[in-house]
């Protein structure tokens, strides 16, 4: 639904149309192409509103257009040959209506050749052209300058909310408890399984190198983040006594689809909080792609901690991000026995 202050200034684009339309009859009429007995004819009510739904038709399809490139700005804005046809089409499409104005009138007072323009009104023509281009631009460039400003806000907000993540992600592996229930783990593997402990090292090193790499970065590859997945679901394998497992079904052709950094670890780190993990109870993660909709899906059986008390402030940071990056959301589904969260697959 459109904010208040879009609707002002659509109110005010109608408003500017309506008085180009306006000017541009007034003009026309008074020129000398036009004999004095016939200019009553245009200068009724009907005429001007003709006019005024004419002009509107043709200004608000190209403000459309122009509010369709911005709004893929990311693709086109190194391209200068998209934005130059784009006003060229711009300019012609506003020659071609007022031409067909002034023949129209011309048509109406069957004047004869009316298509043809004689010198006079073609330099009408020409000047109700360049100003209507003046005022045209200008709210071009109006409305580039508040996509601009936009623009920066946005990245501003991904850029905070990015930072918020990998630090809360970071300040989570490196909480007193996991550090104690890691190093228990990993004493506890040297004496009676050193070969695994050594995986267990390497695994907690991949981990912590990953997060620090995310940093500064607003996407990562869905790769990246299913390698790194495989390192923090086996320190939690070891943890939890190889009770928790995983069921990856994505194919190598989404190894370069793009996804907030983190983005499964928080997923995972979620199942792991809010279930019953253990080896009476084992818990399956599935994670696959919807091949229509290009959502990547995580699935778990639930089995909810009773002492547990869902913040919903992880799963809210990653629904930004998403807005922020994409304008797309991530989708939840919360039946008795399944939990699955449906997350967008980017590009670049």
């Amino acid at each position: 639904m459109p904010s208040r202050e879009h609707k002002y200034y659509y109110l005010l684009e109608v408003l500017l149309f309506s008085c180009l339309g306006c000017f541009s009859l007034f003009f026309f009429i008074n020129s000398k192409d036009i004999p004095v007995r016939y200019q009553e004819t245009f200068t009724t009510s009907q005429a001007y509103l003709a006019v005024i739904i004419l002009f509107n038709g043709v200004g608000l399809s190209m403000m459309y257009i122009d509010r369709s490139i911005r709004s893929a700005y990311t693709r086109i804005v190194s391209s200068r040959r998209k934005m130059t046809e784009f006003m060229v089409i711009c300019a012609v499409m506003l020659l071609a209506v007022n031409y067909l104005l002034l023949v129209s009138i011309k048509f109406i007072i069957d004047s004869p050749n009316p298509f043809r323009i004689e010198s006079h009104g073609f330099r009408n023509l020409i000047i109700v052209w360049m100003i209507e281009l003046v005022v045209f631009g200008l709210l071009m460039v109006n409305n580039f300058y508040r996509s601009l400003v936009s623009l920066y806000k946005k990245n501003a907000e991904l850029e905070e909310s990015a930072m918020k993540t990998q630090y809360q992600a970071l300040q989570n592996q490196l909480n007193p408890h996991f550090l104690f229930n890691s190093l228990n783990t990993l004493i506890s593997e040297i004496e009676y399984n050193p070969e695994t402990a050594v995986q267990f090292t390497r695994n907690l090193s991949d981990v912590y190198r990953y997060i620090l790499q995310c940093q500064d970065k607003k996407m990562v590859s869905l790769r990246s983040e299913l390698d790194f997945m495989d390192s923090y679901i086996f320190l939690h394998k070891v943890r939890l006594g190889d009770c928790i497992s995983v069921e990856n079904n994505i194919g190598n052709s989404y190894d370069d689809a793009m996804v907030p950094p983190l983005t499964l670890q928080l997923i995972i780190e979620n199942i792991i909080k809010h279930n019953v993990i253990s080896r009476t109870k084992p818990m399956e993660v599935v994670i696959s792609v919807d091949e229509n909709t290009k959502y990547m899906s995580v699935s778990n059986c639930k089995r909810p901690k009773k002492e547990v008390v869902s913040s919903g402030k992880g799963l809210s940071n990653l629904r930004q991000r998403y807005r922020l990056l994409c304008g797309k959301s991530i989708v939840i589904e919360d039946t008795d026995d399944y939990f699955t969260i449906k997350v967008p697959l980017l590009n670049e």
